[in-house]
């Protein structure tokens, strides 16, 4: 009997081990489904806008610059300026970019950026349900990836998917760091590489690095102020002196894109456009019609913590709430809603995590049924602003319309070959146009109407900017009258060069129209430069073309004029013999 006993137990004990881990991997499975069908209707829901084969301005751009950057490294011939003008580092996500599109062309380009985005959508779930809980998590990262901005940027292959993801995986090492943590220093010190990647990615994202600073301070809030002091001054320092010493080693050039396209800007003024001063409320507006829903949940978390004297969770939520108001605040101060939208899905993403922190206090200490309420509540919040706010992904992306802004490129194309020719093409769409049509048109043979640094003729610089030497005529630059001057920029320069014939084509395709202040220079002097002549309005802008590069379309021209007047010739002999005979 006691054997038989022992050996039912054994089998017992046999059977509950076999059973348990399928158990745990079930249940496992069950949880994760929830954030798997987010993750899924999100890709879809980006997949629809990025099959379009169209690039937008900026994938175009940044694309050419990666390939141009890439045959640098390989082959010298100078910088292609890229670090004095672009809003992130040139060799990170233009050269990723770059590669992709080698592999895979622009849909591949366009797929990493899904996946960046699929990223910070994980990353929220996991800092949310660390936080506050399981089912906050799942409505947080629901409500942030039905956003349209999300879509948007997870559908064009930029560089604002790479640093938002980057500055999320900052985010969640500073949930990470609680005492309670295991590992708390690991994860501490991965958060200054993880805001370097973010903030080198795009400049702007600074603006986040105070945020992810406070976070990780407040994981050790209950250790007493002092801990949290520490923490801010520890980690402020350590991701200050690595941006520091990386920008004063990349050199003067970095600095120079750094302040031009982000930090040096006046209030009623944008990064290269003088633009049209934008009032507060029109600022307002838009950010709410874009990520309404996620500060209303992040001011609904800091209303519930006051009532229900939950501290922990009221931090956390007043924090995620002035993220979330950041870069709207941000813009009001510049009066401008440049790029807004692309820099409020990163605010978006902070006030989901305040909505967490409002579900969490309406769980707490409730019954089943108001749990049960709460959880429906929830997903069909999340649900319904899916429905409601991916429709402004329809009008923001980028690429959506670019069809119709490349109607008059297929026209450029012919005069684009010359073996040694060179381009002044308005706007972004040198870049774009020049990666559509894959022209073999290196860096320093095409320009556009953002930047030049023209080699006066006779002064020992050439048009790769490798020979050193003083460059004249910017804002910040000595005058063009200056001794020494070796190259030209801003809008003397595109002055020097046209007058100069230093152009072969100059066309205001994409041109950025009045409000850029170097188009207007360009135009009013093409016109009066003698050989440039009108070649097309194709695209609604006019191309000029300097008439003694291209031989075969003067003969052309030549014998259609010719043509014409022999035309008119007959039909004037026509017209008085028919009249003479009439007379007769």
């Amino acid at each position: 009997m006691a054997t038989d006993t022992l050996i039912l137990q054994r089998t017992r004990h046999r059977r509950d081990l076999s059973t348990r881990p399928y158990t745990d991997i079930s249940q496992r499975v069950l949880a994760a489904a929830p954030l798997l069908i987010i993750l899924a209707a999100q890709a879809f829901l980006t997949v629809r806008l990025s099959t379009g084969a169209y690039a937008s301005g900026d994938e175009g751009r940044y694309i050419y610059a990666g390939h141009q950057l890439i045959y640098e490294l390989w082959h010298g011939g100078g910088s292609p300026y890229y670090e004095t003008s672009f809003s992130g580092a040139p060799v990170i996500f233009p050269v990723l970019a770059a590669m992709a599109d080698h592999v895979g062309g622009l849909m591949a380009v366009r797929t990493l950026s899904l996946i960046f985005m699929l990223v910070a959508t994980v990353m929220l779930f996991l800092g949310a349900r660390r936080l506050f809980g399981y089912l906050p998590a799942v409505v947080a990262a629901a409500i942030f990836a039905g956003v349209g901005l999300t879509q948007d940027i997870g559908a064009l292959g930029t560089y604002d998917a790479m640093s938002t993801m980057f500055m999320t995986v900052a985010a969640y090492c500073a949930v990470r760091t609680g005492a309670a943590e295991k590992h708390p220093v690991a994860w501490l010190s991965s958060i200054p590489l993880a805001l370097f990647l973010a903030n080198a990615s795009k400049y702007v994202t600074v603006l986040f690095d105070p945020v992810v600073v406070a976070l990780a301070a407040l994981q050790v809030s209950t250790l007493g102020w002092r801990r949290v002091r520490e923490r801010v001054i520890a980690l402020g320092l350590a991701t200050s002196l690595i941006l520091a010493v990386v920008l004063f080693l990349a050199g003067g050039a970095y600095l120079k894109g750094v302040l031009f396209s982000t930090f040096a800007r006046s209030g009623g003024t944008s990064a290269v456009f003088v633009g049209t001063s934008l009032s507060t409320r029109v600022i307002v507006s838009e950010s709410w019609s874009w990520i309404g829903v996620t500060v209303a949940g992040s001011a609904i978390g800091v209303v519930l913590a006051v009532a229900k004297r939950a501290r922990r969770e009221f931090m956390h939520a007043a924090l995620f709430l002035f993220a979330g108001c950041l870069v709207t605040l941000g813009n009001i101060r510049l009066h401008t809603d440049e790029s807004m939208y692309k820099h409020d899905d990163l605010a978006a993403w902070f006030a989901c995590m305040g909505t967490g922190a409002a579900i969490a206090i309406l769980l707490r200490d409730s019954n089943r049924f108001v749990k049960g309420a709460v959880a429906v509540a929830g997903i069909a919040a999340a649900v319904l602003s899916g429905v409601h706010y991916s429709k402004t992904a329809v009008s923001t992306y980028q690429a959506g319309d670019n069809k119709i802004k490349l109607v008059g490129a297929a026209a450029l194309k012919p005069y684009l070959e010359l073996p040694d020719g060179k381009y002044l093409i308005g706007g972004l769409t040198s870049d774009q146009t020049v990666y559509l049509d894959h022209l073999a048109i290196p860096w320093f043979r095409l320009n556009d109407d953002t930047y030049i640094k023209y080699p006066i003729p006779g002064r020992g610089g050439d048009s790769h900017g490798q020979t050193p030497g003083l460059t004249c005529g910017g804002a910040s630059s000595p005058p063009p009258t200056a001794s020494g001057c070796m190259y030209l920029q801003g809008a003397v320069g595109y002055v020097a060069a046209i007058r100069a014939h230093y152009f072969a084509l100059i066309s205001m395709l994409g041109n950025h129209g009045a409000e850029f202040s170097n188009d207007q220079a360009i135009l009013d002097t093409v016109k009066s430069t003698p050989g440039y002549v009108l070649l097309t309005t194709a695209g609604g802008a006019p191309t000029f073309i300097y008439a003694p590069d291209y031989p075969a379309w003067v003969r052309a021209h030549q014998e259609q004029a010719r043509d014409e007047r022999a035309q008119a010739k007959r039909a004037d002999r026509r017209h008085r013999r028919h009249v003479d005979k009439g007379h007769g």
